[in-house]
């Protein structure tokens, strides 16, 4: 979440606002971040493939919620057809 927060306000000020955190926070979170993924956090074809894949997986978070909910208002399960996307790299750092 840090890192698509990141990505999206453009730094972290903005990123610490959206996530309700310190700036000093952010920051310590991207520095963990680009010891993981190197220099290619500045390359803008990276950061872009990264955001997208973020995003993603944001709105797949929010299908599957909105099926869980749906499936528990009518009794039922809901069933979908898609599989999850799969990402070369998956990284849980300090609430990415």
């Amino acid at each position: 979440m840090t890192l698509l927060a990141w990505l999206e306000g453009g730094g972290a000020p903005e990123a610490a606002k959206a996530l309700s955190v310190h700036p000093q926070t952010v920051r310590y979170r991207m520095r963990q971040l680009e010891k993981l993924f190197g220099p290619g956090l500045r390359d803008p074809r990276t950061r872009f493939e990264l955001e997208m894949a973020l995003r993603s997986r944001r709105l797949m978070a929010q299908v599957r919620l909105q099926h869980s909910r749906l499936g528990r208002r009518t009794g039922r399960a809901i069933t979908t057809n898609f599989a999850p996307v799969a990402v070369e790299r998956i990284a849980r750092v300090n609430g990415l």
